[in-house]
């Protein structure tokens, strides 16, 4: 059995759950059986499943909680746990919130505000919160406010969707923040990634594997391609790299 590795990281949409289910089914609903018991099994093994995404902590944690999980990159970096408590948060500086805010109002573009509890709505009479991770909008880039360029970034989520935040922060930057909390190399770390926003991510671990259903560049950048998630992708890759001994 392979002992180096002491943690292994997750992407959430195409890697632990199956995107080809019904949105219905909920994040949970959508992991296959054998990739729970593996999560289960490396912990048992000793090396620490982290689940890395650009979702919200409060909707990662749900589902976390279930999966035995507590371990957590969320809101795309902006807030690190390590086995349930926090390691680094990226809070936006009040002065850099209000800017935004001042802008996204004069030129009417909607938008959201994201801490580690909750997105929420922003009314003009109200105070703003002091732990913003983010703003969130549905909107052509052409339709932001000029952003700070040197300090933000204006993330492509989604076709039309929009993450803004401070732009040294990402899934990469948490996970050098675990290895250091750790206090382990990236050669003792793994990931799990199916999509371009994986790339970054690939680049800080010793060993990156690739999901079968996963973009053909990220695959290329991959030290192992595996199957796809339906086909039991992130068991198959933990018994062929003898991370666990099968049952």
């Amino acid at each position: 059995m392979n002992s180096n590795y002491k943690v292994a990281f997750f992407d959430v949409d195409g890697t632990l759950a199956d995107n080809e289910l019904p949105r219905e089914l909920g994040i949970y609903g959508r992991i296959p059986e054998s990739a729970k018991r593996a999560l289960s099994k490396l912990k048992e093994a000793g090396i620490e499943p982290v689940i890395a995404s650009g979702r919200n902590y409060e909707k990662i944690a749900d589902f976390a909680e279930l999966l035995g999980v507590d371990s957590v990159i969320s809101s795309n970096g902006t807030y690190v746990t390590f086995q349930g408590e926090p390691v680094a948060n990226h809070y936006l500086s009040t002065e850099l919130v209000k800017e935004m805010v001042e802008q996204f109002q004069t030129k009417q573009t909607d938008f959201l505000l994201e801490t580690p509890e909750e997105i929420l709505e922003y009314a003009a009479d109200e105070l703003l919160p002091e732990n913003i991770l983010q703003f969130l909008c549905h909107c052509p880039k052409e339709d932001l406010p000029s952003l700070d360029t040197e300090k933000l970034i204006a993330e492509k989520v989604a076709p039309t969707a929009l993450n803004i935040h401070y732009k040294h922060v990402s899934k990469a930057s948490g996970v050098e923040e675990i290895l250091q909390k750790m206090g382990i190399s990236s050669d003792q770390a793994l990931a799990f990634g199916d999509e371009e926003n994986d790339f970054a991510m690939f680049e800080k671990v010793g060993f990156p594997i690739a999901m079968g259903n996963g973009n053909d560049e990220l695959k290329a950048k991959a030290s192992y391609v595996t199957d796809t998630v339906k086909n039991h992708g992130i068991w198959k890759a933990c018994l062929e790299l003898e991370l666990f001994e099968e049952e």
